[in-house]
C-alpha cells in the first residue's frame, strides 16, 4: 500500500470514529429506552362500588353503552399498586391506544373495583365516560353476550 493510500485509510477511520463519537449519546438513549416508550396510553380512573350496588344496576343496554366516550376490549397485562394496565386489542369508541391504564385511589380500591366488575383477570371489555370506568355492567369480563352488545352498539 502506498503512503498516500495509507493516509486516506487512516483519515477515513478517524472520520468514522468522530461520527460514532457524535452519535454515541443518541445510540445510548435509544438502547436504554424501554420498549413501552413508543406505546400510546389512555388513562382512566376507577372507583369501587359495593357488590350490593352492582347487583342493583339495571341490565346493561345499548343505550347505556352509547353514553360511553371510550370502549375497548383487551387483556389485563399487570397490576402494580393503585394501577392496572390492559393491552388494548380492539377499540369500539375512542382510542386508539396500545394500552389502557386504570388508576384508583389506593391498591385496595383498585382490587375491589376490578373484582366487583370482573376485570381482574384475562380478557375484558371496558367502557368509560369522561375518564371514569363505567361500573354498572358496561365494563366486565369478556363474554359472548357483552361482546355482542358492544358490536351491536358501536359497529352497526
Amino acid at each position: 500500500m502506498s503512503g498516500s493510500a495509507a493516509w486516506v485509510l487512516i483519515s477515513l477511520c478517524l472520520a468514522a470514529v468522530a461520527v460514532l463519537g457524535l452519535l454515541w449519546p443518541s445510540i445510548q438513549d435509544w438502547r436504554a429506552r424501554s420498549d413501552d416508550s413508543t406505546l400510546s396510553v389512555v388513562q382512566l380512573d376507577i372507583t369501587p362500588i359495593l357488590r350490593a350496588e352492582a347487583k342493583e344496576c339495571p341490565a346493561v343496554t345499548e343505550a347505556a353503552l352509547e353514553r360511553a366516550t371510550t370502549a375497548m376490549t383487551g387483556t389485563l397485562s399487570s397490576t402494580s399498586g393503585r394501577t392496572a394496565t390492559f393491552v388494548a386489542t380492539h377499540w369500539f369508541r375512542g382510542g386508539p391506544a396500545d394500552r389502557v391504564v386504570v388508576t384508583a385511589d389506593s391498591s385496595a380500591d383498585l382490587a375491589l373495583a376490578m373484582g366487583t366488575i370482573g376485570i381482574d383477570t384475562g380478557r375484558v371489555l371496558i367502557a368509560s365516560r369522561s375518564g371514569e370506568v363505567l361500573m354498572c355492567g358496561e365494563s366486565g369480563a369478556y363474554t359472548t353476550e357483552l361482546g355482542a352488545l358492544y358490536v351491536r352498539t358501536y359497529e352497526q
